[in-house]
């Protein structure tokens, strides 16, 4: 069973839904929501997810349900989405946000918007313990300006407001364990491809698994290659707070940009200097950040 699959060429405004229980059919998890057209927004806003579900393997789900896609396009489209909590569409364009959802864990990624070369804003969300990413995103350009978001029907003028292309803002993120039936090292927010911008945000690790490119951290990228690189990105005046030993950020060898700057690092029961907590190639600018050990 799936809550609502709705790819929207308009516009549509999904509100106030809670969802009780641990999904545990293991196919077409709650929610998959994303805008079709460079002039189409979808807003998701207000939704409770916090019981989560189960993987796929834990179900009776076989991978061999039902496709959303039967096209060439995307042959394996749709068979294990129920691991995910909320997850966007591969073919997005427009804008679509995701407000004040609260999702709890997920096996395979808890709030997944990436997909497609649209505009994707996750902001005022809670989310924690699910295996891969809390938060996974990507950007793009085929967008339009929203006027109530943007405050403008100008695509120069939405380019220089706030919200330029993807945002994560105002989002807690909580890594404290990994619940049985979550298979997958859990990270925090991870970047991929397109021009991304992360705000304001709270990271929380107290169980991690390993460090790099597969291990927990705060903030990371992934990039696929030459083809598609992650970032341009950047991430401000937000708070990482590491109770293990691990990564506040890891930035992939396939990034095209990550720049840090006005953001606070606390280790708790363990010390480290900044270079041993930026994974990976580093970022190509740090600027105002803080550490703090207690």
């Amino acid at each position: 069973m799936q809550g609502l699959n709705a790819f929207i060429d308009g516009q549509a405004e999904i509100r106030n839904i809670v969802f009780q229980g641990t999904h545990s059919l293991g196919s077409f998890a709650n929610l998959r929501v994303a805008s079709a057209t460079p002039d189409s927004v979808a807003l998701v806003d207000s939704v409770d997810m916090r019981g989560g579900g189960l993987h796929y393997i834990d179900t009776i789900n076989t991978r061999e349900e039902r496709r959303f896609d039967e096209g060439p396009e995307h042959p394996d489209f749709g068979q294990s989405w129920g691991s995910t909590g909320f997850t966007g569409h591969p073919d997005q364009q427009g804008t679509t946000v995701i407000r004040n959802m609260v999702c709890g864990p997920w096996p395979d990624n808890t709030v997944y918007p990436r997909g497609g070369t649209g505009r994707k804003i996750v902001s005022g969300c809670t989310v924690w313990n699910g295996g891969g990413s809390q938060i996974r995103n990507n950007g793009g350009d085929d967008w339009e300006p929203v006027e109530w978001l943007d405050g403008t029907d100008n695509k120069e003028e939405a380019l220089n407001g706030p919200y330029p292309g993807s945002v994560i803002e105002n989002c807690h993120v909580l890594i404290d364990e990994k619940p049985e039936g979550v298979y997958i090292n859990p990270r925090g927010i991870l970047l991929q491809d397109g021009p991304q911008l992360v705000r304001n945000c709270e990271v929380e690790i107290s169980y991690a698994e390993g460090g790099g490119a597969g291990g927990t951290y705060g903030f990371g990228t992934r990039g696929e290659g030459g083809s598609a690189p992650a970032g341009p990105a950047v991430v401000e005046n937000s708070t990482i707070t590491l109770h293990e030993n691990t990564d506040a950020i890891y930035v992939s060898p396939y990034t095209n940009s990550l720049e840090v700057h006005d953001i606070e690092i606390n280790t708790v029961g363990w010390e480290a200097g900044l270079r041993r907590l930026v994974g990976g190639v580093g970022t190509d600018n740090l600027q105002n950040v803080i550490v703090n050990s207690d």
